[in-house]
């Protein structure tokens, strides 16, 4: 069956970030179902556009839909030959697996995202392709059975694929420091994971502090377990926020983590870096600079401080020489501890000098969508991460190109 166009999230959530309406474009799709071939692309796109309106479920929908007649989808074909990039990734929202779209939105490559099926028996036949790239997050609740599947798929077809690893990898935050018992210079906040029960149990016995020993005493970080992008994150001082903090979050599962002061002692701003790992270097991707703990690049509003954006600018075309080179040997463990070929982290330093890293993840995205008028200096590094990742993909392109049939079972 061959792979279904469509318009991608890539373009898609361009379009949405330039703020162009896109419910035209969602009824102008809508009659397109109803007199085209390739109506799953169609709904795939749908439900891109639907949950960058904020309506995840609907979205959803549309995906399983979609799913229910095509496992491949196709972006960037062109009528003359091209390089195929194979992606496999899980059904998940737009945030869930590798955006693999926004590292190749200038290349040659024509991405096929393929959902292999993982129920016991299933044909997964997979299509014409010369290199292959694991998407799935290493945080989704089907990694295990999911990478072993692809692992069989791919054992039969000869094709490198990337991000594919041996065995399990698990990057919660709780694991990331086990992974890393001691590295000079490198830190992770401590961690545990704890049960909403456990955690009620512990406060209503007055022994929230002895169960969360290995963690610190007040105030902790708390966020339910599998948010990301600051949902549910807060810190809480005393027993009372934490008993608040839990009357309004209904997660089953937390991660409580100390609470690591990383404000720059000169001028008291927090500073927190996202940097990715190509095949084993480091570039960066942004420095946000607030005067709150938990920033992040949105409500950093870097647009509107002007000697911010100098400092960050300063920091990537420095990045090499000036903070890459102090933490080397950290960033040496990290590509050699996590072993993909392909992850991001979000990382500070503290006071003593150390990286601390707060969050590893295979699926951060890394875009070249901000404004050149108001960020002149991002879009240069942003291609340097892009030919990188190219250069990577076309280092392991197969030569002898087939299609592959198999059925693996679990």
């Amino acid at each position: 069956m061959e792979p279904q166009t469509r318009l991608g999230l890539a373009r898609l959530t361009k379009m949405a970030f330039d703020g162009i309406d896109l419910m035209p474009l969602r009824a102008e799709l809508l009659t397109q179902s109803e007199q085209s071939d390739d109506t799953d692309g169609i709904f795939m796109d749908l439900s891109v556009i639907d949950q960058l309106h904020g309506n995840q479920e609907m979205g959803l929908e549309w995906q399983a839909k979609a799913l229910k007649g095509h496992r491949m989808f196709s972006i960037n074909r062109r009528e003359t030959a091209q390089p195929k990039l194979l992606v496999f990734a899980e059904p998940s929202h737009v945030g869930g697996n590798t955006p693999i779209e926004f590292l190749l939105e200038t290349s040659d490559f024509e991405i096929i995202t393929y959902y292999p099926d993982l129920t016991p028996g299933a044909q997964n036949v997979l299509p014409e392709h010369d290199v292959a790239f694991c998407a799935v997050p290493t945080d989704s609740d089907i990694a295990t059975p999911f990478f072993e599947t692809v692992r069989g798929l791919t054992a039969q077809s000869g094709v490198h694929t990337f991000n594919l690893p041996d065995g399990p990898v698990d990057l919660d935050r709780d694991v990331l420091a086990r992974i890393f018992p001691y590295v000079r210079g490198l830190r992770f906040p401590k961690t545990t994971r704890i049960t909403r029960d456990a955690l009620i149990g512990a406060l209503v016995a007055g022994q929230e502090e002895a169960v969360l020993a290995g963690v610190g005493g007040y105030p902790y970080i708390i966020r339910p377990v599998g948010s990301h992008a600051g949902l549910g994150l807060e810190k809480v001082d005393d027993k009372d926020a934490l008993v608040d903090y839990l009357l309004r979050q209904p997660a089953p599962d937390f991660f409580v983590s100390e609470y690591v002061d990383y404000a720059t002692p000169t001028d008291g701003q927090f500073r927190k870096c996202r940097i990715v790992f190509v095949n084993g270097k480091a570039f960066p991707c942004h420095m946000a600079i607030a005067d709150q703990w938990d920033v992040w690049y949105l409500n950093a509003k870097m647009e509107q401080h002007p000697e911010k954006r100098a400092e960050e600018a300063a920091w990537m075309e420095d990045f090499d020489a000036d903070f890459a080179a102090r933490h080397s040997h950290a960033f040496e463990a990290l590509t050699t501890g996590i072993g993909l070929n392909y992850f991001g982290i979000d990382c500070a330093e503290d006071r003593d000098g150390n990286l601390v890293v707060f969050e590893a993840d295979n699926a951060l995205i890394v875009h070249d969508m901000d404004s050149d008028a108001i960020f002149p200096y991002k879009s240069k590094h942003m291609h340097e991460i892009f030919a990188s990742f190219e250069a990577m993909l076309n280092a392991y392109r197969k030569d002898d190109k087939a299609a592959v049939s198999t059925s693996v079972p679990h």
